[in-house]
């Protein structure tokens, strides 16, 4: 009933994220590109300047592991809570979780819908910005009902640097395609997601 439950999540927040980016894609872009296109899901092709994304990618590192010590102060509050206890029955669940659920709905979100509309229209700076912005405003939004305002500030600032950086890497280093963001992401959320299954957390 578990997985049943987590999976008719995920797919439903998935289908719910994906209204507006293909109304706008059907409305504006439908006739000259195919929507996965558009959004960026598609492969990366790589600049070649390694050095600086291997920068970009140890900075996220470094955000992804505060991030994580600041949700173990939120204990059992943080979504991923409700696979705690959960053990290896909790596997495939969390991979709904991590994958589709939060990660590939955020990417296409945020970084495949957001930012590439701003960017087309503004340029990269302010594009970038404003997904990654809005990126943490929501993340501090969920967490407002039980955090304090210095953990709250924490979270909008992780959050959306973490934000900022996918973006950069997508659109810098990876031609456009969102899909490094999303294993990024993933990652991230796949950890916290098997910490929690397994009682490895607070």
């Amino acid at each position: 009933m578990f997985l049943l439950s987590s999976a008719i999540s995920a797919f439903a927040q998935l289908g719910l994220i994906l209204v507006l980016p293909l109304a706008w894609w059907a409305l504006t872009a439908r006739r000259s590109i195919g929507f996965a296109s558009w959004i960026g899901l598609r492969r990366p092709t790589w600049d070649g300047r390694r050095g600086r994304l291997g920068v970009a990618i140890l900075a996220w590192v470094a955000i992804g592991a505060a991030s994580t010590a600041l949700l173990q102060s939120f204990s059992g509050q943080v979504p991923a809570a409700r696979f705690a206890g959960q053990g290896l029955g909790g596997i495939v669940p969390v991979l709904l979780f991590a994958i589709i659920q939060t990660s590939l709905a955020e990417e296409i979100f945020f970084r495949g819908f957001l930012g590439k509309r701003i960017i087309a229209r503004w340029g990269f700076a302010p594009g970038n910005a404003a997904q990654a912005i809005v990126f943490g405003i929501l993340h501090v939004a969920l967490f407002a009902s039980f955090a304090d305002p210095v953990r709250l500030l924490l979270v909008g600032i992780l959050t959306g640097s973490s934000g900022w950086i996918a973006g950069w890497i997508n659109e810098k280093s990876a031609g456009g395609s969102i899909l490094p963001g999303w294993a990024l992401h993933a990652s991230a959320n796949l950890l916290v997601g098997t910490a929690a299954a397994f009682n490895l957390m607070g």
